[in-house]
């Protein structure tokens, strides 16, 4: 069995995920960057792109985030996004509904989620 760290994925409403990864990759404000097992200690500031989740050296799941901030350890990454939509449950026809309610702020997000299913 490969090895596994802990992914945490927190927006202000809720937790959008808690599991085992194999590697997760998420976007930096300086860049993507990959988490893997055993990685350094890190906190890096996010924006707005897609957070890759990997199992068995493919992408399982994709979320978009926008902004946050990632506390990575050896044993867990923990990323808390000011927003976050999983590209995998969402459609284009949900995504137009909500942002006819959406302030500007949020439909520009919802767009960008658009763009990326």
């Amino acid at each position: 069995m490969a090895e596994t760290t802990q992914l945490e994925l927190v927006t202000p409403a809720r937790t959008m995920m808690s599991a085992e990864v194999e590697m997760v990759v998420i976007p930096g404000s300086e860049g993507l960057f990959g988490v893997l097992p055993r990685h350094s200690a890190m906190l890096a500031n996010l924006q707005r792109g897609q957070l890759e989740i990997y199992e068995g050296g493919k992408v399982t799941s994709r979320f978009m985030i926008d902004g946050g901030v990632a506390d990575v350890s050896g044993e867990r990454v923990i990323v808390l996004a000011e927003r976050a939509e999983n590209l995998d449950k969402v459609s284009a026809e949900e995504l137009d509904l909500r942002a006819a309610d959406a302030s500007e702020a949020d439909k520009d997000f919802l767009m960008a989620v658009k763009a990326a299913i």
